[in-house]
C-alpha cells in the first residue's frame, strides 16, 4: 500500500456481512494508520446492491489499533461539514481489501457545534443481535468517549484538488 493506490473498501456488521462498498485512494499511510481520499461522486454500494454517488468529499482515517474511524465530510467547495466516527474494529485486510466491522454506535459533530454520541438504540439492538458481553459493551462505550473528545479536538486539514 502506497500513496496513490486505488483500494476497496467494505464496511460489515458484526457478523462479517457487508452492508457497504466503495473505492477510495489511499492519502497517506504509516505504521500506526492509513488515511483514504475520495471525491465527490464516488461510487458506492449498498448491501442491497443498489449503487449510488456521494455528494461530498470525504478523508478517512483508520487506525490500527483503535475501535473507530473517523471521516472528515467536505462540501465540493472543500468547507468542513461534518465529522463523523463510527466506533468499529481497527481495519483488516485481506486479498487487496480493506475491511471493518462497525459496532453501530457513532459520534457527529456539525461545527461549529459539540459532538454527539448518536445510533445508541441501534448499538442495542446489535448487542442483542450478536450477543456483545458486558465488556465489549463497555470498551465500545470507552472508545466512543474516547472519539467524542476527538471530535470536539478535531483539525481538518485542507481538501486536495480533484481534477
Amino acid at each position: 500500500m502506497k500513496i496513490g493506490d486505488k483500494i476497496h473498501v467494505r464496511a460489515c456488521k458484526t457478523d462479517g456481512t457487508v452492508y457497504r462498498s466503495w473505492h477510495t485512494m489511499i492519502e497517506s499511510v504509516d505504521a500506526d494508520s492509513i488515511v483514504t481520499i475520495s471525491p465527490a461522486g464516488g461510487m458506492v454500494e449498498d448491501r442491497k446492491r443498489i449503487t449510488y454517488q456521494t455528494e461530498h468529499i470525504l478523508r478517512s482515517y483508520y487506525w490500527f489499533d483503535k475501535f473507530y474511524n473517523l471521516i472528515e465530510v467536505f462540501d465540493t467547495h472543500g468547507n468542513l461539514v461534518e465529522i463523523y466516527i463510527n466506533i468499529a474494529s481497527p481495519p483488516e485486510f485481506e486479498d487487496g481489501m480493506m475491511s471493518f466491522k462497525d459496532h453501530e454506535l457513532d459520534v457527529s459533530r456539525f461545527p461549529p457545534n459539540s459532538a454527539k454520541l448518536i445510533d445508541e438504540d441501534e448499538f442495542a439492538e446489535a448487542a442483542v443481535k450478536y450477543h456483545y458481553s458486558k465488556e465489549f459493551q463497555a470498551k465500545m462505550y470507552s472508545a466512543a468517549n474516547e472519539a467524542l473528545e476527538l471530535a470536539n479536538q478535531w483539525q481538518a486539514r485542507p481538501v486536495p484538488y480533484f481534477s
